[in-house]
């Protein structure tokens, strides 16, 4: 497949303006051609193999306005990296200018307000890893290598989104650099407006330079594990797991998927790179034999693979962390449902039984709880509503882009009929506009005035991209 986003054509790097920047730089300037040039471009979906013209690594916000600066006057491209993750490609440009937050990491945990003041260069299993010190935690990534600010702002979708929301909506405060070097802090209070649209309107705004979150207790143990069936049994495992998770605690964040075991040794050997029907969950705050309860009409489908004990939270954190290594290529999608019926359950039955490549995960989970809490209108997040989403994440080694890609183009036909609207962009390999109004629906032009008034230009473009309102 080629390259989903067209790369803006790009003039030459003024030599006047890098050496006006690195005058004042504190941080990293990384060029082509340089060691650290060719690691420093990697991004986590292999489909995007860019050469940016300069990455820069700032060490602190006086950077990140320099960096801004300087992409504004060239007209370069401008594409802001936290984790790399973007599934679209947008951590990186090429020709241009790559904001690499991954020089700054610093991280503050307030135990006694139970708050944390964390920098938009951690990633959730050290932003986990501190706050876990004081047995505390947020709705974190289900990857830990994943940023926090790009996953953030697009939603913030994790195993803890139905007790304690999605990681936007634990939000207190955003520090931002604007599109022309301004530093806002957005807060309920203060840049309301800002504060309203960066919950969900993803990077458009500016480059977020540190997120205050409110924490919760969480830990450092919980009960989570998985469950691997017979994919003969697929029908009677979705249907189980939906009806546990009709009435279950708030505290249960889990999913069922279509996947391939794992070569590991507690799976038995027969079983080893076939395609099993798996359930995988945690749950936060219940007893032993509370936890026992939620999965024992799971134990008596009879699974090949049934774990279910107290682990360390950080450590199912990281569970499907080998699963998602950088560098497959990967296309994905994500449907908000507006059910989970015999229907439903046939379509993901028969398309799971297509897929064509080992390392594709097939999801469904439970949304619901703290998420539909929130007012529809109360941040840029959408489908709200919800009580289920499915994620189409074909990932692939080696040159089969035209199957897998058909495959989720196939699979998202199928499940038209149980689509509705609202569904979060961060997990879109494509992005048009007809997905940008279907997730923002009666809130894009509020979103396009708000940019209009702190991105006038578009400076800020790569990402899932809401152009400005005409003056």
């Amino acid at each position: 497949m080629t390259d989903v986003t067209t790369a803006a054509s790009a003039s030459a790097l003024d030599t006047a303006a890098l050496a006006e920047l690195r005058e004042g730089f504190r941080g990293e300037v990384i060029e082509p051609g340089s060691p650290p040039y060719d690691e420093a471009r990697i991004v986590y979906n292999a489909m995007f193999d860019r050469r940016p013209a300069i990455i820069l690594k700032p060490a602190g916000t006086a950077d990140v306005i320099r960096a801004v600066g300087l992409a504004r006057l060239s007209g370069l491209p401008l594409a802001v990296r936290s984790g790399g993750h973007s599934l679209a490609g947008f951590s990186s440009s090429d020709g241009g200018i790559v904001i690499d937050m991954r020089g700054m990491k610093g991280i503050r945990v307030d135990p006694r307000n139970r708050t944390v003041r964390a920098q938009a260069g951690l990633n959730w299993g050290e932003f986990d890893r501190e706050t876990q010190a004081f047995g505390l935690a947020t709705t974190g990534g289900r990857v830990t290598t994943t940023g926090i600010s790009g996953f953030t702002l697009s939603s913030g979708s994790g195993w803890l989104e139905r007790k304690l929301g999605l990681a936007a909506d634990t939000l207190i405060s955003v520090d931002v650099v604007t599109a022309d070097g301004a530093v806002v802090t957005a807060t309920e209070d203060d840049n309301a407006d800002l504060f309203w649209g960066l919950r969900g309107g993803g990077g458009n705004f500016g480059v977020v330079t540190e997120m205050e979150f409110r924490l919760a207790p969480i830990g450092p143990l919980v009960h989570g594990g998985i469950f691997l069936f017979d994919p003969a049994k697929s029908a009677e495992v979705v249907k189980t797991w939906r009806d546990i998770s009709e009435n279950a605690t708030d505290g249960l964040g889990w999913g069922v998927a279509s996947v391939t075991a794992p070569p590991e040794p507690f799976v038995p050997e027969q079983w080893h790179f076939k395609r099993m029907i798996g359930v995988l969950g945690m749950v936060s705050g219940a007893s032993d034999e509370e936890a026992e309860a939620i999965v024992a009409p799971l134990k008596a489908l009879g699974p090949v693979v049934p774990i279910w004990q107290q682990m360390p939270y950080t450590a199912f954190q990281g569970i499907i962390d080998a699963a998602n290594p950088y560098g497959r290529r990967n296309y994905w999608r994500l449907h908000n449902l507006g059910d989970a019926n015999e229907s439903l359950i046939d379509t993901f039955v028969d398309r799971a039984s297509a897929i064509p490549s080992p390392f594709t995960a097939f999801i469904l989970t439970r949304q619901g709880g703290a998420i539909e809490a929130v007012g529809e209108n109360d941040s840029a997040l959408s489908g709200r509503s919800a009580p289920f989403q499915i994620h189409l994440n074909a990932a692939w080694e080696g040159d089969a882009d035209t199957e897998n890609i058909e495959w989720v183009k196939d699979t998202s036909e199928a499940l038209e009929s149980h689509v509705i609207p609202g569904s979060p962009l961060n997990f879109y390999t494509e992005i048009g506009d007809a997905e940008v109004a279907d997730t923002y629906g009666q809130k894009l032009q509020r979103l396009q005035d708000l940019k209009a008034k702190y991105d006038p230009t578009n400076l800020f473009k790569l990402n899932q991209n809401i152009a400005p309102a005409a003056s």
